[in-house]
């Protein structure tokens, strides 16, 4: 058992675990630097990852990937030789490559991030994302950027955010991308566009609910590459971590790991699972 205390700890013990079973126990971000840490390690049978998701500021995470939720679960959820292949996104920008398993977002996003980051601990992860969006839909100005889907044409859109997802959720609870798999291979691509803040202070409710698709500002696609491009950077951020900014590439991973497939959620397809003797 490895205690972190500063950041990249986690990682580090990870790349390090040799085809040991890693088991994260803490929150989003905990479980982000894990991931990192195991997909450094060279190409070859997907690293077997179990997150044990307790605490943190957003909780996104055991939406898309369950755990127990009591104490007296955990021995039977690691004895669980039961598994499920789980896709993860490579990611590039300013500041480099990194690994994420949830969500990845260019706009406004980062500015959430970095505003939740700040926020009090006693008001909890979902209201110091809900204060940070809020805050952030006051000051935060649309901008134009080029986004290109795989092999598809050069895309300019006016933007709030793009979101890249693997899981559904992000923000403490908002249900960014409805349709998103975490085995399937793709992401979810959805682009918020030129909302102004009214509108974009109205329409929070329905982020939450899953029900943005009804903004006319608002596009779903697919893809297994994303590419967005600005004249002036643009922040990124992923599973809720501060990423650098654009120009930025996500690339989706088909199975990079294996997770305990405990209880399954219905976000994870339930014809994947791989059963082991």
């Amino acid at each position: 058992m490895i205690e972190t205390r500063r950041r990249g700890d986690a990682a580090d013990a990870a790349a390090a675990a040799g085809d040991r079973l890693v088991v994260s126990v803490g929150g989003d971000g905990t479980a982000h630097e894990v991931v990192n840490g195991l997909l450094r390690r060279p190409a070859g049978t997907p690293p077997r990852f179990a997150a044990l998701l307790r605490g943190g500021t957003a909780g996104d995470l055991a939406k898309s990937v369950p755990s127990p939720s009591r104490p007296e679960q955990v021995p039977a959820w690691l004895a669980t030789d039961r598994w499920r292949r789980l896709d993860a996104g490579r990611l590039a920008t300013s500041t480099g490559r990194r690994y994420f398993i949830n969500v990845a977002d260019a706009g406004i996003g980062a500015e959430v991030v970095r505003r939740a980051a700040r926020g009090p601990a006693w008001v909890g992860g979902r209201g110091n994302f809900f204060g940070g969006a809020v805050v952030s839909l006051l000051t935060h100005r649309n901008v134009s950027v080029r986004l290109r889907l795989d092999d598809g044409p050069v895309l300019r859109r006016r933007i709030r955010t793009i979101a890249v997802a693997n899981g559904a959720f992000l923000g403490g609870g908002m249900w960014i991308a409805p349709k998103a798999r975490t085995d399937d291979g793709l992401f979810e691509v959805v682009t918020i566009g030129d909302v102004g803040r009214v509108l974009g202070i109205r329409s929070l409710p329905m982020l939450y609910r899953g029900r943005h698709g009804r903004l006319k500002q608002v596009e779903f696609a697919q893809g297994r590459r994303v590419e967005i491009d600005s004249d002036e950077p643009i922040g990124v951020e992923a599973d809720g971590e501060l990423a650098g900014s654009t120009p930025a590439v996500f690339e989706i991973m088909p199975g990079a790991l294996e997770v305990i497939d405990w209880q399954p959620s219905g976000i994870l397809s339930p014809d994947r699972a791989q059963l082991t003797d």
